[in-house]
């Protein structure tokens, strides 16, 4: 059983850091209820295992169950209590029962109920129209930090719907995992676009609440496989932006800044992409880029997408567009209107 009373301060937070902080993309699959769940994400390479105590969760298991879930998963993986505005005695007393490396907060808990607890925090920040990103900032002690849909009801989880990922802030802090409904279907562009230090997997890999769905979580697992295997480069500045109606359609839109990368790097970068979605609109109009350097660009991007099969828009400035017009370079790109 972990000393918690030995955890606490800064070190705790620092030694914690060392054990799992790594190059490479970190999965917790949270909503642990029974053994054959504990034995799936093992067998699988999942890093983090979380057991819910949160009573009203349908996903709940008792402290007496979690410790011998706990036992088999000791040594083999990180493990992480999740609670929500629960009383500090209470998270102690399970505590002193249950083997955890981390508490997973997803209420209103202010920085100092963080600091008061005797192991590392993950912070849940729910993140829905209007929530304050600036609060984030308010809570730099705590170990990692983990952004989830915000719930009708009030605080974060359980709805199994992801929410708008242009919501988050443009500087989550690091370590951070992205959470809320990432399923098999949206996890690689989920990863390609958001670029979390970890993921956070539930509803997504289950074939009813608590119950781990070993198809589905193997196919989880084969999408982050690269990532798990390879640091992820972060190659394409910018970040993804609301989709673009093209052609009736809509389309995943990504909006380059004013952020300059190594040429190499880029191209990397929107390969990934590429991977993800058979078509994207690229939006330059923020990109101060003069149009003579950006027409070298704009048509080696255009070709690399079509020998792979993809189709590639750019919307561009006025004035942009106007120049490569001038240039006769216009007609051989796909230029949204």
């Amino acid at each position: 059983m972990v000393d918690w009373k030995g955890w606490i301060g800064a070190g705790a937070i620092g030694a914690y850091r060392t054990i799992w902080e790594m190059d490479t993309l970190q999965v917790k699959v949270c909503g642990i209820t029974n053994e054959a769940g504990v034995e799936a994400c093992l067998s699988l390479g999942v890093d983090h295992l979380g057991f819910n105590f949160v009573g009203s969760s349908k996903r709940f298991v008792a402290p007496a169950a979690a410790k011998a879930l706990a036992a088999r998963a000791r040594g083999r993986c990180q493990l992480v209590g999740v609670f929500m505005d629960q009383r500090r005695e209470e998270i102690l007393e399970v505590l002193r029962e249950v083997p955890l490396d981390a508490v997973q907060l997803h209420g209103a808990e202010s920085p100092a109920f963080c600091a008061s607890m005797p192991i590392p925090v993950w912070k849940v920040f729910a993140v829905g129209l209007g929530w304050d990103a600036s609060a984030v900032a308010g809570y730099g002690g705590v170990a990692a930090r983990l952004y989830d849909t915000a719930a009708k009801t009030g605080g974060s989880g359980g709805t199994g719907k992801a929410f708008d990922w242009n919501l988050l802030p443009a500087d989550p802090g690091h370590p951070w995992f992205l959470a809320g409904g990432l399923s098999p279907q949206n996890l690689g562009s989920a990863i390609t676009l958001c670029r979390p230090d970890g993921i956070d997997l539930n509803s997504g890999v289950e074939s009813a609440p608590g119950i781990k769905d070993p198809a589905k979580l193997r196919a989880a697992m084969d999408i982050v496989s690269v990532w798990k295997t390879q640091a992820v480069v972060v190659g394409l500045p910018g970040r993804p932006a609301p989709n673009a109606e093209v052609e009736g359609t809509l389309w995943p839109c990504w909006t380059l800044g004013l952020e300059r990368r190594e040429p190499e790097l880029e191209s990397r970068g929107l390969l990934d992409l590429l991977e993800v979605h058979d078509r994207l609109v690229l939006d330059l109009r923020y990109c101060e880029r003069s149009p003579a350097d950006l027409a070298h660009e704009l048509i080696q991007w255009q070709m690399v997408a079509r020998e792979r099969g993809h189709r590639l828009k750019f919307r561009l400035s006025e004035p942009v567009l106007a120049a490569l017009i001038r240039m006769s370079i216009a007609p051989v790109l796909e230029i949204v209107d």
